[in-house]
């Protein structure tokens, strides 16, 4: 994947992790493979949205259907109910004795089961990612055929400390492909999305940290738990600090030597930086963060004072008038200055709302 696709990866990991309820605790997109750690939650969970009010379900698919599509469901569930409410007024019952009104609501059911099968399951989940991925793939490449080679692999993991240590494996992977130094440059993976600003990212790593059960997948709760996640944005930079430290680089090869041996020479922190993340308690500068939240999600941001990039947006909003690509682009916003939460107490913005942008 070229960095585009893997921004659209993401965003499709995102959309059906919203749909499918299976929740990202992080990942990381590789050039050929993907990683991720993800926590599935029980099937009864989605059998909840059969008795859920429609809207609830309806939600739900909004996600990765269209509006057209969803308005139509809930046409023809009103249509159904209306039917079933008219001959219920006219007292009639089927052969079997069973009402118009429960007919309509098992024809509803019958309507939401294929979407609900697809809740809170793994298999489903992958299975959307993929499919999405690879059509997306060979329209803008114009090939055919099935891109993945294989079936996923899974393991369970069991939270705590095992599940610190894959999330670490996984966060880890940039630096031990030497694409980059540390993994928070990386912004294909769940560390480095968190440190930029990303809730559900966050929330992941809150997880992974203090025990799934703990953290409630809603990013209502982040500002609740913001300090909890400071704290433990060091917490989980030390982990990487200590399992990302690079092995034997320098050794000699050892005549004789076993090909199992090759895991014992890994890319990583030096030892010394490793030391420089323990010392500091893995916190980051206030000027790391910010230049973690600029690249992590645009590589044009304007960044600097309200007045700074709210003149800026408007020089930008008036060259748009002219330009039928970009007609209408800005016309909904009536500023351009977005406060970085990322810095509190300063008065730093962006041009972007950096944390609602999805890309």
């Amino acid at each position: 994947m070229d960095d585009q696709g893997k921004e659209y990866m993401r965003s499709v990991m995102r959309k059906y992790e919203a749909f499918c309820g299976v929740r990202i605790l992080t990942y990381c997109l590789m050039n050929n493979h993907i990683h991720l750690l993800v926590e599935v939650p029980p099937k009864q969970d989605a059998e909840l949205l059969f008795d859920a009010p429609d809207e609830v379900f309806l939600d739900r698919l909004r996600f990765v259907y269209s509006e057209d599509y969803v308005l139509q469901l809930s046409e023809r569930f009103e249509k159904s109910r209306s039917d079933a409410k008219e001959a219920d007024a006219q007292g009639l019952i089927n052969d079997e004795g069973v009402s118009a009104g429960e007919l309509s609501e098992n024809y509803i059911r019958s309507i939401k089961r294929p979407f609900v099968n697809r809740m809170c399951d793994l298999s489903a989940y992958m299975k959307s990612i993929k499919q999405c991925f690879s059509q997306w793939y060979n329209r803008e490449n114009g090939v055919k055929g099935t891109l993945w080679e294989s079936r996923f692999k899974s393991e369970l993991v069991q939270s705590g400390y095992a599940a610190q240590t894959v999330a670490a494996y996984i966060d880890l992977n940039p630096i031990r492909a030497k694409m980059v130094e540390d993994p928070k440059d990386y912004r294909w993976c769940g560390y480095s999305e968190a440190v930029a600003g990303r809730k559900e990212a966050q929330l992941g790593l809150l997880s992974v940290m203090q025990g799934v059960e703990k953290v409630a997948p809603n990013v209502e709760l982040l500002g609740e738990l913001s300090q909890s996640w400071k704290e433990v944005m060091n917490e989980y930079r030390m982990v990487l600090a200590v399992d990302g430290v690079a092995a034997d680089m320098d050794a000699l090869p050892v005549i004789g030597e076993r090909k199992s041996s090759k895991f014992k020479k890994r890319n990583g922190f030096s030892q010394a930086d490793s030391e420089r993340i323990i010392e500091s308690g893995g916190k980051l500068s206030r000027g790391e963060l910010i230049r973690c939240r600029v690249r992590h999600f645009s590589d044009g941001v304007v960044l600097g004072s309200r007045e700074f990039v709210n003149g800026f947006y408007e020089r930008l909003k008036s060259a748009a008038q002219d330009d039928p690509n970009y007609r209408g682009q800005y016309e909904k916003r009536e500023t351009g200055a977005r406060r970085m939460k990322v810095v509190s107490g300063e008065d730093l913005f962006s041009m972007r709302d950096l944390k609602k942008d999805t890309l």
